[in-house]
């Protein structure tokens, strides 16, 4: 017995214990049944009997729990067929490009269609930014009770056939959403489900931007959360990961992570990630996580090297599938409430710990590479920036401090610090910048740290009284950041 696919659910071990005995019993049964017919003992036929009795009670918990417990093997055969019914399309193909993401799409809305899905293919050009269009299929399971006031839960991946490598993964993301999908739809849900996959050059984050500009104030508000997938080719990093766009953990991302032990039985540690289409949710207001499966490179069956493996699967379906069922069941007042309670301060926070700094120019861009939401103030910098507010966890502090942008056509000149918001002396932070980047070169009793790693720099200084906003956000001196080249 493979020990790996055993620690996947310790549960079933004590089950397995008393299952081993069992079959020691019976063994034993047997000899006595052998025993008393050779040698024609009474005894030994009843003694049988007895074995033979005890025998099946101990092998009937394991039996039952196995016929009960859902996991990968479940989704199987549901995987199977999807991965087929995809590789048909691929192999027709002449080429890797969007004519072929749109047929899967297409494909795939037919075969959820029929499993009793709404389903329905938004297309559409977010900005002048986008090199090509965007396109999003969406399949909806109505909650049970058919309420307009139901819970939504969005479930998300993105396709991007550039490449035969690429084609692989849009052929296992389908096969994972479609299956969980399936396995879902005979199922009574609390909430309302949506599947979102998207083709979409920029990792879902247009078409996601897309959507949700599409949705009513009331659809948005009634989102409890979003769970986007990716997956990719890594035999350095094999199995799962978590992660949050500050790398914080949430209610959300320890449910995940949760289901990730129960499923596989893997732990798993909690990372900060902003790329896929989750970033996109995360900034506007909505509990977001995003779960990644990294296949081995040799994930392909064994005669068809651009097949996926479907055991290789088939674990990330059932994690998906155990979060659901976690969120939607009749018992799910608990997780829903503890989604619901999620600190409003998380909920749109970036990180700049560690963190390069931004290269885009658009506003939504910085927004979703720094993971922070970004509210307009109206104000302007002495040098004419437009000046955006957010909150961002800085350094080593452990709470989110509200920070302002100076944007331009350019992109991101400035992070300021509302030092006021710190709860730090000067002396303090001075410290706290010494420790983490050395010693500061000083410059007009401007104290200037460089981050050679990340590309910034940290500057504090006294305020300048004859500027106002510095005025309005600095108790006493002044933090920003700006990048190493300014």
């Amino acid at each position: 017995m493979n020990l790996s696919n055993l620690l996947k659910d310790p549960v079933d071990i004590p089950f397995l214990l008393v299952y081993v005995t069992g079959v020691l019993v019976m063994v034993y049964s047997a000899m006595q049944f052998v025993h008393g017919a050779i040698y024609k003992e009474k005894k030994a036929l009843i003694h049988g009997i007895k074995t033979f009795l005890l025998a099946v009670l101990l092998l009937a918990p394991r039996l039952i729990y196995q016929r009960v417990r859902v996991d990968g093997s479940d989704y199987l055969k549901i995987i199977k067929t999807s991965v087929n019914a995809t590789g048909l399309i691929n192999d027709s193909s002449a080429s890797y490009d969007e004519q072929l993401e749109e047929r899967q799409l297409e494909a795939l809305a037919e075969r959820l269609s029929a499993a009793g899905y709404r389903t329905d293919i938004l297309n559409g050009s977010l900005s002048s930014n986008s090199e090509t269009g965007v396109q999003m299929l969406s399949a909806v399971k109505a909650a049970s009770s058919d309420s307009d006031d139901a819970d939504i839960i969005l479930i998300s991946a993105y396709l991007d056939s550039s490449d035969a490598d690429a084609v692989f993964l849009d052929t296992s993301k389908i096969a994972i959403l479609e299956s969980a999908a399936k396995r879902l739809s005979a199922m009574d849900t609390s909430a309302e489900i949506r599947f979102l996959i998207s083709r979409d050059l920029y990792k879902g984050q247009n078409a996601a931007e897309e959507y949700l500009s599409n949705l009513s104030s009331d659809e948005k508000n009634r989102i409890l959360f979003e769970l986007s997938i990716d997956l990719r080719k890594s035999d350095e990093y094999p199995g799962f990961e978590a992660a949050t766009a500050n790398g914080k953990a949430t209610p959300l991302s320890e449910a995940l992570i949760s289901s990730i032990r129960k499923m596989t039985g893997q732990k798993t540690e909690l990372k900060r990630s902003t790329e896929t289409e989750y970033i996109v949710y995360h900034v506007n207001d909505i509990p977001s996580v995003l779960l990644i499966r990294n296949l081995p490179e040799d994930s392909s069956t064994k005669n068809a090297p651009q097949v996926p493996d479907a055991e290789q699967l088939s674990d990330t379906a059932a994690i998906i599938g155990n979060i659901l069922s976690d969120a939607c069941s009749k018992n799910s007042t608990a997780f829903t409430t503890s989604i619901r309670s999620i600190d409003k301060n998380n909920i749109g926070s970036g990180s700049f710990v560690k963190k390069s700094y931004p290269k885009s120019v658009s506003v939504m861009k910085i927004s979703e590479e720094l993971g922070v939401k970004l509210t307009e103030t109206g104000m302007k910098a002495q040098d004419g920036t437009d000046i955006y507010s957010g909150n961002l966890y800085l350094l080593t502090f452990d709470s989110p401090s509200e920070v302002f942008l100076h944007i331009n056509d350019e992109g991101l000149r400035r992070i300021t610090v509302n030092t006021k918001d710190l709860s730090r002396s000067k002396e303090e932070l001075t410290q706290i910048l010494k420790n983490l980047f050395g010693e500061p070169e000083e410059n007009d009793d401007v104290l200037i740290w460089t981050d050679e790693e990340y590309g910034s720099k940290y500057h504090l200084s006294e305020t300048d009284s004859s500027d106002a906003f510095e005025n309005s956000v600095s108790e006493g001196y002044t933090l920003y950041i700006t990048k190493i080249h300014d």
